[in-house]
């Protein structure tokens, strides 16, 4: 009777336990693949990150700057031209709404440094006008650490789950 059971039912069975072997190991190299991919994007970020943060640091520099010193008699527009050129490669190395957000900045301060241009130093009002753009630099400027969080940040520190 055993054996008459085994004889019927042993294929199906075999195939059974191949299948549920089959999707294991399946399951198994799909797991692998996902750590690969987080691997890699993971190490695609720390091989940019010193480019990116250099962008971060050199957006923040012009961004002080212009804050403190924009109603310095002796401030010089053009001294923003390298921080200009620096933000330019943002386009290379960030996600599209960090880009985008960049230029928004970098023309607030276009704004700042053409106003500058034209004021003479003496009018009170326009020097309020100065100000308030400078103030919307600073509300940038406060702003980066969130804004850049996701692009320079890696998955290992920022997990809730730390070690």
């Amino acid at each position: 009777m055993i054996y008459s059971f085994f004889k019927d039912f042993a294929a199906p069975i075999a195939t059974v336990i191949a299948a549920i072997t089959a999707a294991y190991f399946v399951w198994r190299q799909w797991q692998t693949a996902q750590n690969q991919a987080a691997t890699a994007l993971d190490q695609l970020r720390y091989n940019l990150f010193e480019k990116r943060y250099a962008i971060y640091e050199d957006a923040r520099e012009l961004l002080i700057w212009l804050y403190t010193e924009c109603d310095e008699p002796n401030f010089r527009p053009q001294d923003a031209f390298p921080h200009f050129m620096v933000m330019n490669q943002a386009v290379f190395l960030f996600s599209t709404e960090t880009w985008d957000w960049l230029e928004s900045v970098r023309q607030d301060c276009e704004k700042l440094l053409k106003f500058r241009e034209s004021w003479n130093g003496s009018d009170s009002a326009e020097h309020e006008i100065l100000m308030d753009m400078a103030e919307k630099l600073m509300t940038h400027l406060k702003e980066m650490p969130e804004r850049f969080r996701n692009e320079l940040s890696f998955r290992q520190l920022t997990q809730s789950n730390r070690i």
